[in-house]
C-alpha cells in the first residue's frame, strides 16, 4: 500500500472550515432533525408495546378521543363493552352476542325459572312507560301493588325515559333484601311508595288444561300443553303435565309450542323424551370434533303412549323449540300444524365473564333425526294453517278428534 502523502495547508483549512459549516448546519437544522428521528424512535416503541399489548392501537385511539372529544366521553367499562360487541361484530353471525352483567342476570333466572323478585310482570304503554301487573298473592299484590300501577323509581332511583330491560332488572334481587319502588296510579297519577321483601318467584314453562270435546255423539277429552320456553324446569314440569291430564283421562295430546323462542337444548331432548319410545332427537355437529347424538332419554312413564299428537307451530317457534317439533315430525309421532318456523339451526355456548357479563358463542349446527338442517329453512308443517291463533287451535282440535274416532272403530 502506499505511503500517506501529508496534506497541505490549503486542505486542512479546507477541512477546518467544512467541520464548521457541517456544525452550524446541524444546530440550525436541529428542530427538524428532532421532527424526522422522533417518529422512527416512536414507531419502534410501539411495535414493541404492540407485542406486548395487543389492545394498544385501541388505547391510542381512545386517549385521542378522551383528549378531543367534543362530547361526553363514556366510562372505561363502556368503552370496553362497545370494543367486545365490535369484535363479535367481525363474525357476522347474529347469535354470536355479547350480554350485560344486568341482563345476563335475567337470562339466568330466566332459565332456572326462579328468581328473587316481588311477583309482577311488565308491559309497556304508548307512552313507553312500565306497566305493572302484580301475580295473585304475590309480594307485589299483597303489599298494595295494583294492576296498571306505572313504575317510576327503584330504591330512589328514577327510571329513565323510556326505561329499558336492565333498568327494570334492579327490581329483582337476593331473596330476603327489601326493593322499595314509586309507581304513579290512576289518571290522577298518584305518586305512591312500597317496600316490598323479595321471595322466590317461580315462573312455569309449561301450562295445561283439558280440552272436551264431542266425537261421534260422545265426549272426548284433549290434552292442552304449552310450552312457553326451555328451561331448566321444562322436563318435569311436563311430567306433572302429562301425569295430570292422563288422570283427567285424555284420549289425546296437542302440544303448543307457537310462540315458543327454544332454550335449553338439554330440556327440549328430556321433554321430547315424554312422547318418543326411543331413536335421536338431535344430532349437533361442531367444528372439527365428533358429531353428539342426543337420544331419547330413558325411564320415563310416557303416558302418551298410543295415543294421537299434533303439534302447533308458527313463525315464532324457534331454536329449542323446533328441536322438539322436528323430533316428533321425523319420528311420524304427530302432525305439525301451523306455520312454518323460524328456522334457527344453531346452538350457543354461554360464557360468564368475571365482571358479570357473558360472551354467547354458536359453537354448534343441529341437525334433526333425519339429518336435515334446518338454519335459515324453518320446519314445515304437515296442515298448514295461516291465520289467526283460534283458528289454527280450532283445525288441531279437529285433526284430533278424527284420530280419536277412528281409534275407536
Amino acid at each position: 500500500m502506499a505511503p500517506l502523502r501529508p496534506m497541505s495547508r490549503i486542505e486542512k483549512g479546507l477541512i477546518i472550515v467544512a467541520f464548521f459549516v457541517w456544525s452550524a448546519m446541524m444546530v440550525g437544522a436541529g428542530y427538524v432533525g428532532r421532527m424526522l428521528l422522533a417518529p422512527v424512535e416512536l414507531r419502534i416503541e410501539r411495535i414493541d408495546h404492540y407485542g406486548s399489548n395487543p389492545h394498544a392501537l385501541l388505547d391510542e385511539a381512545w386517549g385521542h378521543v378522551r383528549d378531543h372529544f367534543v362530547g361526553v366521553v363514556p366510562s372505561d367499562t363502556v368503552r370496553e363493552y362497545g370494543a367486545v360487541r365490535g369484535a363479535l361484530a367481525t363474525l357476522n353471525d347474529p347469535y354470536t352476542t355479547f350480554v350485560e352483567p344486568q341482563a345476563r342476570a335475567l337470562e339466568r333466572d330466566h332459565m332456572r325459572g326462579r328468581f328473587g323478585g316481588i311477583g309482577v310482570s311488565f308491559t309497556r304503554n304508548e307512552r313507553g312507560e312500565i306497566v305493572l301487573s302484580p301475580m295473585p298473592d304475590g309480594p307485589a299484590a299483597k303489599a298494595g301493588v295494583r294492576e296498571g300501577d306505572i313504575l317510576v323509581g327503584i330504591d330512589g332511583t328514577p327510571l329513565p325515559s323510556p326505561a329499558d330491560l336492565e333498568d327494570v332488572a334492579r327490581i329483582r334481587g337476593e331473596v330476603g333484601a327489601p326493593v322499595t319502588i314509586e309507581v304513579l296510579r290512576g289518571p290522577q297519577r298518584e305518586r305512591l311508595t312500597f317496600t316490598i321483601i323479595r321471595q322466590t318467584i317461580e315462573v312455569n314453562s309449561v301450562e295445561w288444561r283439558t280440552i272436551t270435546t264431542t266425537v261421534r255423539g260422545a265426549l272426548a277429552t284433549i290434552g292442552h300443553v304449552r310450552i312457553r320456553n326451555f328451561t331448566e324446569r321444562t322436563g318435569e314440569e311436563a311430567k306433572r303435565a302429562l301425569s295430570a291430564l292422563s288422570a283427567a283421562d285424555s284420549q289425546a295430546y296437542l302440544i303448543d309450542l307457537r310462540n315458543n323462542g327454544g332454550g335449553s337444548l338439554a330440556a327440549a331432548v328430556e321433554a321430547a323424551s315424554e312422547f318418543l319410545n326411543d331413536g335421536i332427537v338431535a344430532i349437533e355437529q361442531r367444528r372439527d370434533q365428533p358429531e353428539i347424538v342426543h337420544r331419547v332419554r330413558k325411564g320415563h312413564t310416557k303416558p302418551t303412549n298410543g295415543k294421537p299428537i299434533a303439534v302447533l307451530v308458527n313463525s315464532n317457534t324457534a331454536s329449542a323449540a323446533e328441536i322438539f317439533a322436528a323430533a316428533i315430525q321425523d319420528h311420524r309421532r304427530g302432525l305439525l300444524i301451523g306455520e312454518k318456523t323460524f328456522g334457527k339451526g344453531s346452538v350457543q355456548l354461554i360464557f360468564d365473564l368475571s365482571d358479570g357479563s357473558a360472551v354467547r358463542v354458536t359453537a354448534a349446527k343441529w341437525l334433526t333425526p333425519e339429518r336435515r338442517a334446518l338454519d335459515g329453512a324453518g320446519l314445515t308443517p304437515d296442515i298448514e294453517v295461516v291465520g289467526s291463533e283460534d283458528a289454527q287451535l280450532e283445525r288441531a282440535i279437529r285433526v284430533l278428534s278424527e284420530a280419536i274416532g277412528n281409534a275407536r272403530r
